[in-house]
């Protein structure tokens, strides 16, 4: 029953990282005027919102009823749908959208990584300690994305040295962008396992 929870519970922490993803890129678009789709931000929110509702019920009853799995498989294909335009086409990406890449990266692998956390102490199951450990990085690393988001939101220039640390952060995002996005299709396999 363990392993099948927590496998599950393990695809549910990746769904909303991708979910996180989405909000969180769109939150940035919107606040530095890039061109959004402001029914995409929605979309997004309203997902989110449903696969949370699920996860807290599932927290404490460490198993999924049909209904919720097949809500949460639907809310899958709607992630698919709108990560299949995550990535620009453009092959140039401006600074914003960098930004913008950047920083729901990191906002979703803090989200999956505090979640995997959490998975140990709802399950009474040991974590790697890198885990615990990269806590801290991620903090640091998402402060660093609020500080540029409210300085170019307010016509302030931000310091040079961190703009060059966004370039090298999203030239990383870029090289795994396959992966990001092949992620995705694990999730329906984890919430369907039944041993």
């Amino acid at each position: 029953m363990a392993n099948k929870a927590t496998k599950q519970y393990n695809g549910m922490i990746l769904l909303t990282g991708y979910l996180q993803r989405l909000f969180v890129a769109e939150t940035i678009y919107r606040r530095l005027n890039e061109p959004h789709d402001p029914e995409r931000f929605e979309k997004a929110k309203s997902l989110l919102d449903e696969a949370y509702t699920i996860v807290q019920v599932f927290e404490k009853t460490q198993s999924l009823t049909y209904e919720q799995k097949e809500q949460l498989l639907l809310i899958v294909k709607k992630t698919e749908n709108l990560m299949a335009s995550y990535f620009k086409e453009e092959t140039t990406y401006s600074f914003p959208q960098k930004i913008a890449i950047v920083g729901s990266s990191l906002y979703a692998e803090q989200h999956v990584n505090s979640g995997i956390v959490r998975l140990g102490e709802i399950f009474k199951v040991e974590v790697n300690r890198d885990f615990h450990m990269r806590i801290k990085f991620y903090e640091q690393r998402t402060k660093v994305i609020d500080y540029l988001v409210y300085s170019i939101e307010n016509k302030e220039s931000p310091e040079e040295q961190i703009m060059k640390a966004i370039d090298s952060w999203f030239n990383d995002v870029m090289r795994n962008k396959e992966f990001i996005l092949n992620d995705l299709n694990q999730i329906p396999q984890m919430l369907e396992h039944e041993k």
